[in-house]
């Protein structure tokens, strides 16, 4: 495929974005985008709106497409969606303990996941450095200094913090393998050292908890006991939320790479090795992950495998990745013509069942537009990168 045909694909699903966010001055969801629809043959259906993580994650990927092709749009989309991610930060300082935290949902909501208010935060670092916002950026650091007073324990972050003084939740997932991304940024934009040492502390950890021989990955771990509950939950969602997470491993790969470009220790790119060498061996002939496939790592595992075939020049990264194209495209709507649907990428719906084409969703939107981009290669980005 062409790489005018990926630009092409990107700007389809850049536009589904704008077209679908919510822009009203007199609606408090201004700056949301959505979160996830459902698409009939005979109907669409009403859409819910993206999260603190998904908004963050999303106008990461608009900032990207505003600097490949400068379509003002997703620069102020971009900024829209930050808006709302500055509704949801605790700014009142006499509130010492949530002073800086970002809210999971809304400005009224109690509690949220630290993973998820990182991303919200990670969008806010890069339209600071990006489109020169200063609020934003100065907002970025605040969270920073709230998560590394209040979110992790023994290196590692917690699962859910509780606004209202209840006990943090500090169920180990794998899930913050990502996370020192957000901290590798802001340490080459303050040259602060402290979150290069948070952010390389929780690589440390992720490799010691979750990863088994062969490359694959515990999801979910009892700190009181070690024990493995992966395969273990409460419902269907859980369980396919905890499969989705042995494909999609929330760019554990990318940090894992970038720390070893920080510091040339071979234990990190080994560990992303490991991983994305378990991944190959569950490639399927379509190139989709995972039996059933996964949708959202048919996206985020074309970031990981191009990083990663760059950074070792192994073939058989560039290799898996070419498979998986076809698969990968094969998610995008391009037939119906509705504003609704048409450019956006199907993922899982509320219950997290896999290998459907039922649901747009912004997870799978949000990685997909990142991975059009970097599949044309054309410019170098400051998101979704190692």
């Amino acid at each position: 495929m062409s790489s005018h045909s990926y630009l092409t694909r990107a700007k389809k699903l850049a536009d589904w974005f704008v077209a679908n966010q919510v822009t009203s001055g007199s609606d408090a969801n201004r700056g949301r985008y959505v979160n996830m629809v459902e698409v009939r043959p005979s109907r669409i259906g009403k859409p819910n709106y993206t999260t603190n993580w998904t908004t963050g994650m999303t106008a990461i990927a608009m900032l990207m497409a505003w600097k490949r092709t400068g379509a003002g749009e997703y620069l102020d989309s971009a900024a829209l969606a930050c808006e709302y991610l500055k509704s949801l930060q605790v700014m009142d300082s006499r509130q010492k303990r949530n002073f800086g935290a970002i809210r999971e949902v809304t400005p009224q909501t109690g509690n949220f996941h630290p993973r998820d208010a990182l991303s919200a935060a990670w969008a806010l670092l890069h339209q600071g450095l990006l489109a020169k916002d200063r609020e934003c950026l100065a907002r970025a650091k605040i969270f920073a200094e709230w998560f590394k007073a209040n979110a992790l324990r023994k290196r590692y972050p917690a699962w859910t913090f509780f606004l209202g003084g209840e006990k943090t939740y500090w169920q180990l997932g794998s899930f913050h393998g990502g996370s020192p991304l957000f901290f590798f940024d802001l340490h080459a934009a303050t040259h602060d050292k402290r979150w290069l040492t948070v952010g390389l502390g929780i690589c440390d950890q992720w490799m010691r908890i979750f990863q088994r021989k062969d490359g694959s990955i515990r999801i979910e771990v009892d700190p009181s006991t070690g024990r493995d509950m992966t395969g273990k939950g409460p419902d269907r969602a859980h369980l396919g939320w905890q499969v989705m997470h042995m494909y999609n491993d929330d760019f554990t790969s990318l940090a894992l790479m970038r720390a070893y470009l920080l510091t040339w220790r071979m234990k990190y790119l080994d560990a992303a090795r490991r991983y994305l060498d378990w991944v190959l061996r569950q490639q399927r002939g379509s190139g989709a992950f995972g039996k059933p496939a996964v949708n959202s790592a048919a996206a985020s595992l074309i970031i990981e495998l191009t990083d990663m075939a760059r950074i070792t020049g192994e073939k058989s990264y560039a290799e898996a990745r070419t498979r998986s194209v076809a698969h990968f495209l094969s998610l995008q709507e391009v037939r119906r013509r509705d504003k609704r649907a048409n450019g956006g990428f199907y993922g899982v719906g509320p219950e997290y069942t896999h290998e459907r084409r039922r649901f747009l969703n912004t997870r799978t939107g949000c990685y997909a537009l990142a991975a059009l981009l970097k599949l044309e290669d054309k410019k170098k980005y400051l998101g979704y990168t190692a």
